[in-house]
């Protein structure tokens, strides 16, 4: 599983580096047959401003073809992140307790003429008995 970090405007230390890759593990270990890729993008929106500024936005590309985006934004980059990563944990795992209890398609009815077809066969078979 290859977890890509782009830092945007917010420089990525090796200590957030690891922090992300342990806070997205169980989500990642849990859904490793599902999550292909991983995406993390960090940004500061007021710059050197401060204030409750600091985004990570976290884009899972789920098997077949569906994309899962959590986010969350703090005044500290590590509470962003943990806060993103469990939101995706929550949203992957709705998706796919979603997509495992779809409702299975409907049975295909026989048209009229058959289903009467059947009833007359039925009906001849219990009067032939």
């Amino acid at each position: 599983m290859e977890i890509e970090i782009r830092p945007g405007n917010l420089p990525v230390s090796e200590a957030l580096r690891g922090h992300i890759e342990r806070k997205l593990a169980p989500p990642l270990r849990r859904f490793e047959t599902r999550i292909r890729r991983v995406v993390v993008r960090l940004v500061d929106l007021n710059g050197p401003r401060g204030g409750v500024d600091k985004r990570c936005r976290i884009l899972a590309r789920l098997s077949p073809s569906q994309v899962v985006v959590a986010e969350a934004t703090d005044a500290d980059a590590y509470v962003a992140v943990s806060q993103a990563a469990l939101r995706l944990d929550d949203r992957v795992w709705r998706v796919t307790v979603r997509r495992a209890h779809a409702r299975p398609a409907a049975p295909r009815l026989p048209d009229a003429a058959g289903a009467l077809d059947a009833i007359e066969d039925g009906l001849l078979a219990e009067r032939s008995a």
